[in-house]
């Protein structure tokens, strides 16, 4: 057995398989599965890069209804992003809202690409946003092309009346007060509601305030050089000899105000509108009626004498034409000479004459120096004899003394000239003057012989008068009675009871009867003429 044993175990050890290490020429098959893994996960991760979008942040006054991960961002109701974060900004005056958006979007951030909270309002009778209720507020997206490229952005507080995806026209009205009108007033044109009020500001001067109408397409193109715009918020009332006549779109114009615009018939072609141009936004339908021009320009004059009449609002007129109208009167003491004079400040429309506001500056001095030079003067008026209301009138006067505009001042300064009621004072001084050198006292004492005279002629012609009663009238009225009976005797000759009368009558009636005699022997020889030859037939 132990041979057996150590046999077996020889041969177990000498016949024992052994393992034989071979080197492979190429990588398994195996390992391409994690690398095509790998790299599709790298394509999908580079895919939902590319495909994410840009990273925007906007600035808001409130987050209010604004959540992180559930607001949407929206543009024509199609979701564009989502906001990733709200949160303060670093002086906790305002909220910074960090948003994503879709990649399409990237080339429309720019600096003109408005931003605004999408909530439900009621303003200028309208009611907006009432889809928010349900699904929530959102953030409404204007894009735009214009300007440069940018991710930050200040949000607007209110929804904007002009996106870039909406056709028409925006026009600049300029208003001497605001009234009713807010922004998304509406604007009508024959009482057809065809847009809605912009905005408004006031001007750099404070003077006007600045309002902004945008006309839908393509009743913008209703809009010409001429066309005038006019507030229609109230009731337009006027009372003619016709009776009462309103004028008034709708109820709601009047509790919320609203702008009304046409293009009258006027002497002036109506033509496209030219850039930059301001229309006169007037305070009724009536104010329209009158001629005015947008441009508006003050100037200075001076004057020596009484103004008294002068106020502000007075009209300045040429040849009877409103060219403006008095903004002050005041006095002013010249350092020089120590002499007072009246400074009057007046606003007028060089476009009525001729001086037009696309001119430049050196053209408009240019022809006021030629006006000048052709006597063009300022001189006052009456305006009103029942209440002594003063006007300014321009004219043009012949010999005038030369003069020059002054433009060192802040308002140039133009010559003015003594006339209207200074000229009529005048002439009235001179014939007072020239009544004070008669020689009243001489004229008088030869005005006491004359009288004198005429009082020893009256005396003379009295007593001629005595005795012409004493000689002439008894002889005159024996003249008299004596034809008064030669009257008399005529008048029994020829009455009706006297014989002259009777004979008279038989001889009328005599020839009464010769006249018809004749008559019948006329018609007798007209039928028979041959019997002034052979006599009558028997």
């Amino acid at each position: 057995m132990t041979d057996d044993s150590t046999n077996r175990s020889g041969e177990s050890g000498v016949g024992a398989p052994q393992a034989i290490v071979r080197m492979r020429a190429r990588p398994s098959v195996v390992w391409l599965i994690p690398l095509v893994a790998a790299a599709v996960g790298l394509y999908l991760a580079y895919w939902a890069w590319s495909e994410q979008g840009p990273t925007i942040s906007i600035v808001f006054e409130s987050a209010e209804g604004l959540e992180a991960g559930k607001t949407k961002l929206k543009f024509k109701e199609v979701d564009v992003g989502v906001v990733e974060t709200v949160e303060l900004t670093d002086d906790l005056a305002k909220v910074r809202v960090t948003a994503t958006l879709v990649n399409g979007l990237s080339r429309y951030l720019t600096g003109s690409t408005r931003f605004w909270v999408v909530r439900a309002e009621v303003s200028a009778g309208q009611i907006s946003g009432l889809d928010t209720f349900l699904s929530g507020v959102y953030i409404a997206v204007d894009p735009s092309r214009e300007g440069a490229r940018t991710t930050d952005f200040i949000g607007l507080e209110k929804a904007p009346v002009v996106t870039s995806d909406k056709p028409g026209t925006l026009f600049e009205l300029r208003a001497h007060e605001l009234s009713s009108i807010e922004v998304g007033s509406p604007v009508y044109y024959r009482w057809l509601r065809v847009g809605q009020v912009a905005g408004y500001s006031l001007d750099e001067a404070g003077e006007s305030v600045s309002v902004q109408v945008f006309i839908d397409a393509p009743h913008d193109h209703r809009v010409r050089s001429t066309t005038r715009f006019w507030n229609a918020s109230g009731i337009d009332a006027v009372v003619s000899a016709e009776g009462i006549q309103i004028d008034s779109p709708s109820l709601i114009s009047i509790l919320v105000g609203g702008i009304a615009f046409e293009t009258p018939a006027t002497v002036t072609v109506a033509r496209d509108v030219p850039e930059n141009m301001i229309f006169e936004l007037y305070p009724n339908k009536q104010a329209t009626r009158r001629l005015r021009y947008s441009l508006k320009e003050r100037y200075l004059l001076y004057f020596d004498g009484s103004v008294s009449g002068l106020v502000r609002g007075s009209p300045v007129e040429f040849r009877g034409i409103k060219l403006g109208e008095v903004l002050d009167v005041d006095l002013e003491l010249d350092r020089e000479t120590s002499a007072l004079r009246i400074p009057v400040v007046i606003e007028i429309e060089p476009e009525r004459l001729g001086l037009t506001g696309r001119a430049e500056a050196g053209d408009q001095a240019s022809r006021l120096r030629e006006f000048v030079a052709r006597g063009f003067r300022a001189r006052l008026a009456s305006g009103n004899i029942l209440t002594g209301q003063k006007a300014i009138n321009f004219d043009f006067i012949q010999d005038a003394k030369p003069a020059e505009i002054d433009f060192s001042r802040v308002y140039p300064v133009l010559p003015t000239s003594t006339g209207g009621l200074e000229a009529i004072t005048e002439r009235v001084a001179r014939i007072v003057g020239k009544v004070d050198h008669l020689p009243i006292e001489s004229i008088g004492k030869n005005l006491d012989e004359v009288l004198l005279s005429l009082s020893a002629t009256l005396k003379s012609l009295q007593s001629l008068a005595g005795v012409a009663s004493s000689d002439l009238v008894p002889n005159l009225a024996t003249s008299l009675e004596k034809l008064e009976d030669t009257l008399i005797s005529a008048d029994a000759m020829i009455a009706p009871e006297s014989v002259i009368a009777q004979d008279l009558e038989e001889l009328m009636r005599d020839l009464s009867i010769a006249a018809r005699s004749l008559r019948m022997l006329a018609e007798r020889l007209e039928e028979h003429p041959e019997e002034l030859l052979r006599g009558k037939n028997e």
